[in-house]
């Protein structure tokens, strides 16, 4: 009885180990064709959003707002950091093809919007 249960106890282990590692694959792998996604996370984990050129300027989701830890890019376009005085922009090209899976101690900290072109 004992050998059954510790057998039944390592299968239902193992499934879960097998689940979770899974689960925990790079979200980046989802990402379509043709967007730009963002993570709030190193290594393309945490909070992600995608972004298409198609969509034109957006401002980033609150999540994601001065917080890019790490990003994937399958489009170009252009990263921007608003700054409030005296009222320009900072930007940064991105191109099809650009990743970082640390960005969080660079304009990734920085960025308030994306857009097709600087």
């Amino acid at each position: 009885m004992r050998t059954t249960h510790v057998t039944r106890i390592a299968a239902a282990s193992a499934a879960a180990l097998a689940a979770l590692t899974l689960c925990s694959a790079p979200a980046a792998a989802a990402a379509r064709a043709g967007d730009i996604c963002l993570y709030s996370g190193r290594n393309y984990t945490g909070a992600s959003w995608c972004w298409n050129p198609g969509n034109g300027y957006v401002d980033v989701p609150p999540a994601l707002h001065d917080n890019v830890a790490s990003f994937r890019a399958g489009a170009n376009g252009c990263f921007i950091n608003w700054i409030q005085v005296p009222n320009r922009k900072e930007t940064r090209v991105v191109r099809d093809g650009d990743y970082r899976s640390v960005y969080d101690n660079d304009f990734g900290g920085k960025i308030d919007a994306v857009a097709p072109t600087c």
